[in-house]
């Protein structure tokens, strides 16, 4: 009964073996990238509104007149 598992396999059932294990690694990969994917989701707009917010604080600093006495804070 278990004689048929220990012979060699033929040509044709080792391509087939080749072929199904590559689609599940390929699967295998496809499922852990999509897990990553979703883990950094929120990161990417986090980063986006600390850049907003950065380039709001610069144009509130643009907007106001700067004294001559205020000049040393910025050198």
């Amino acid at each position: 009964m278990f004689k048929r598992f220990f012979t060699p396999l033929t040509l044709v059932n080792q391509l087939a073996l080749i072929v199904l294990l590559s689609t599940l690694i390929g699967v295998a990969s496809m499922m852990i990238s999509a897990r990553l994917i979703n883990g950094v989701q929120g990161s990417a707009h986090a980063i986006n509104q600390a850049g907003s917010l950065r380039m709001q604080s610069y144009r509130l600093l643009a907007a106001i007149p700067v004294k001559e006495s205020d000049q040393a804070l910025f050198d």
